[in-house]
């Protein structure tokens, strides 16, 4: 059975994608591809429906993932953690990114780019659910999107 790299905090919302493909590039990709990367995705914004703000939360992803992946040490790091995730357990592991929640929208944005719209809509659909009571003597926080984004994404996932 698959597993994910797990989310522990429940303010964050986990992207079924590591850092190579929310950028759209193979795991060998140079500095320069990635920058190349970056400014073809940043020049090229989904159609119109998706506010700036998440047009915005969608540009700070690719240029955090750009930076962390720029960054030989960092990158060294995730690659590690990546091959190491994937050799351990019964079998298969799915990358996924921890994301906050002021950058859900944007998160769905680059999932459903990424050729997983079924993904996408399932995050979407389960973003718009009303928060679960908490567990004996814990906080009530709240993960949801904001409305206004929420109801423009999941209609967009929906087409």
């Amino acid at each position: 059975m698959a597993r994910r790299i797990r989310a522990t905090d429940i303010r964050s919302l986990e992207l079924p994608l590591d850092h190579f493909r929310l950028l759209g590039v193979n795991p060998s990709a140079t500095p320069e591809q990635l920058l190349n990367t970056l400014q073809q995705r940043l020049d090229r914004p989904p159609a119109s429906g998706f506010t700036q703000e998440a047009l915005g939360a969608r540009e700070e992803l690719l240029r955090a993932s750009t930076d962390l992946l720029l960054d030989p040490d960092r990158r060294h790091r995730y690659e590690c953690l990546l091959t190491e995730q994937s050799g351990d357990g019964d079998g298969t592991v799915l990358p996924a990114l921890e994301i906050s929640s002021n950058l859900e929208v944007g998160g769905l944005l680059l999932v459903f780019e990424s050729g997983q719209p079924a993904d996408a809509f399932e995050g979407a659909r389960r973003a718009l659910q009303p928060p679960q009571a908490p567990a004996l003597g814990r906080d009530r926080k709240s993960t949801r999107l904001n409305s206004s984004h929420a109801n423009i994404s999941y209609a967009v996932f929906c087409l």
